[in-house]
Order: C-alpha cells, then structure tokens, then sequence
C-alpha cells in the first residue's frame, strides 16, 4: 500500500508508474473518494461527540440524542461503505518506480553486465535430453500422480539439490542472513499484504477457500508476515533465510521457457529477506545482487545482470533485477534468481514499523532476493557442467556436499 499523505501532495508520480506499468487505477478517482471519506470521518467525529450528556437529561435532551444516535448510525454506515471503496482503489495503486527504470515490458530489460565463458566446445544437449541419458526426474509418474508440471525427483538430481541448497545456505549465512523455516500457507490478510493475491489472470495462487488459507509461491510472503504488527529493532538490519517448497499454478505458462523443470507447479527454494531503515534499502538492494552473483562465480555459471523495466514488475516493487543463467542449449540467457527494493508498500499493509533516531515511528523497508530455486539452478549446473557423452561433472565447489565428482 501507498503513503496516500505523498499521493495527496504529487499525485502525478504514482499515476506515471500505473501507467509505465500497464496498470489501469483511477487516481483522481480515489483523490475524490479520499476527501469524501476525510469529511465524513470529520462528520461521525462531530457527531460522536455529541452522544455524550453529563448529568441526569432531560426528556427534551433524550429526544435529541435519539436523533443524533440514528445520524450518527447513517453517517456511520455511509462511512463503511466508502471505506471500502477507498481501501478497493487505494490497493489498486502500485508503487513508485525507482530512477532509471527501463520503460516498457519485458523486451525492455536492460543488460547491466555479464559475466563467465559461454563456450563449451561441442553440441550440447538440453536438461531434458540430459535427463533421458541420466534419470533425474520424472514427469510422467508426476502427471500419472498429481497432473501435468509435477514431477518425481530421483536420486542423483535430489542429492544434486541438496548439494546446491547447502552451499548456497553456506554462503547466506557467512553474509549474515539467519535461516528460518515457515508455514507453508498464509492467511488472505499476510497473502494481499504482500501483493501475492492480484485480482484476475496475475493471481497465480493455490487457495483453499474453506479456511481462506493460501499455500505459499515463495517464503517471502509468511516472512514478511512474520513481523505483523510488530515494532522492530532495525539498529541492525534483520536478514532471514528462508527455505521452503513454493506452489505456483503458473496458468498460461507455455512456450519454449515452460519445457520440463523450468516452469512447474512445485518446486524448493532459499529466499533472502531483508527489514531495514529506509534510507539502507537501496544498498540492500545491490548487496542480494551482489550475494545472487557471488553464489553464480563460485559454482562457475556464466550469467548476466538485468535491470526489469516498468511493464515487467510487480505492483510493490520499486526497484528489481534479475540474474539470468546463459542456457548452452538455447545459446540465450534465462531467468535464474531475482530481486527487488518494495520500499515501504508491504509493511505499511501489515504495520510492520521501526523507531527512528528521533524515537518516532516509521514503516521499515523489505527487500526479497532469491539465492537458489530447485528448478532454475540445477537446469544451469546441468547445461554448463554436461560433457560430450551426456555425463555432468559436478562444480568443484559442490564436490564435498554431494561426495562425488561426476553425477
């Protein structure tokens, strides 16, 4: 949720960002509401406080505050109801853009470096193919089980991502980030509070709707939740690690980047999650990047860095990057981990505040940043890492974790 005190002063910039967005909000709309709504809260006020008599009344006084109860319950219900709009419209608006945000959609993206050899030397093959000469994974006993884009992990590829999981735990850790693990599903009210319950084809979530539970697409969502409420001690940043399965429907997800482990329904993930002063957010920001790059150079995955542009983001990021794998196989650059800056939109949803310098009290930053994804990493390890024969040699690094040198 926006600061709608900032939108009241310049409405122009958040009407800029739907827009660059392809957001459709009606801004000058909820400015209307918003005073609507401003005078009738002044209104029941008033006439609040004039329900209460001191003394004994008179019958000529009860009268009159029978007339100013049945008033006050009207303004009282006009008030609900335009509240309810009000919050409608205001949830709609995304947040600010961050300078230098590319326009346009995802074709706008724009490179920021690239990093690692390219060259492999012979006709690679892709992780499916590699599948077929190394039995990894699965999809048909997943489909036969629990439907298309499920899928068994066997031995060698689990003991792979466990090899992968530890390392980059390993990694997070010696950078500060304490690992936690989280309820699997969350509340509507922790679900929007995040921006993961988007209203219509964006809405990518498995819901149980008998006990409005919500299974999670990534730990970011129970752990921005799990400070609530809360008053924080940001003198140090607090930095979490969380591990967790993540549930997607990823309904319309076809085409070429949708093929075997790319893109399914289930899959694990370590997620750094950073609450912070917002005047440390920005540095926060390049420091994920920073640790998302560092993870890829130790394991020797070539990479790239791009910047999202405006139509490719999420309505509570201000600013995001992602880091895209170079896949030998499609000779292109795919999408490994991503990060972003939501500055104050998700803890001003679920109050999640900090005392500042002067003792007062602010909404804190959240930053989410993805270490390593069961379904993007190893597809990179695999494609890098095969040799002619189809057999995969494992990263030097990783060699300790899973006790071998070739899968």
């Amino acid at each position: 949720m926006i600061d709608i005190k900032k939108l009241r002063e310049n409405p122009q910039p958040y009407k800029d960002s739907a827009s660059r967005r392809g957001i459709e909000v009606d801004v000058d709309g909820l400015l209307d509401v918003d005073k609507q709504r401003t005078e009738l809260i002044q209104k029941a006020e008033g006439l609040r406080s004039q329900l209460k008599l001191e003394g004994k009344p008179t019958e000529v006084e009860l009268e009159a505050l029978k007339v100013k109860k049945s008033e006050f319950e009207v303004v009282s219900a006009d008030l609900e109801k335009l509240n309810a709009k009000y919050l409608d419209i205001l949830n709609q608006v995304p947040n600010l853009l961050a300078e230098n945000t590319p326009d346009g959609g995802e074709e706008n993206n724009r490179e920021e470096r690239k990093w690692g050899d390219i060259e492999l030397g012979f006709t690679p093959k892709d992780h499916l193919e590699l599948n077929d000469i190394n039995d990894l994974f699965d999809f048909e006993a997943g489909a036969k089980v629990s439907g298309s884009k499920f899928y068994f992990v066997k031995d060698k590829m689990l003991r792979l991502w466990q090899s992968i999981e530890l390392f980059a735990q390993d990694v997070v850790r010696a950078e500060g980030f304490e690992l936690i693990g989280v309820p699997h599903m969350v509340n509507y009210e922790v679900a929007n509070g995040t921006g993961y319950m988007p209203k219509g084809e964006e809405n990518q979530n498995y819901i149980d709707q008998e006990q409005k539970l919500v299974l999670i697409a990534t730990s970011e969502i129970p752990i921005t939740g799990y400070h609530k409420d809360d008053v924080i001690d940001l003198d140090q940043p607090k930095l979490y690690a969380g591990l967790s399965p993540s549930y997607r429907l990823e309904a319309g997800a076809y085409g070429k980047f949708s093929k075997g482990l790319y893109r399914t329904h289930q899959f694990d993930k370590l997620e750094m999650y950073v609450f912070c002063k917002p005047e440390e957010s920005d540095t926060w920001l390049q420091k994920i990047v920073e640790i998302e790059e560092k993870i890829c150079k130790e394991l020797q995955i070539p990479y790239r860095v791009i910047r999202i542009a405006s139509g490719d983001m999420s309505a509570p990021a201000y600013e995001k990057y992602d880091l895209e794998y170079y896949s030998p196989a499609e000779k292109d650059y795919r999408e490994l981990t991503s990060c972003s800056n939501c500055t104050d939109f998700q803890s001003r949803n679920l109050n999640i505040r900090y005392r500042n310098d002067e003792g007062k009290l602010e909404f804190a930053h959240t930053l989410n940043g993805t270490a390593v994804v069961s379904s993007r990493m190893p597809i990179a390890i695999l494609e890098n890492y095969q040799q002619a024969d189809g057999t995969i040699k494992i990263p030097k690094l990783l060699q300790k974790y899973y006790g071998a040198e070739v899968l």
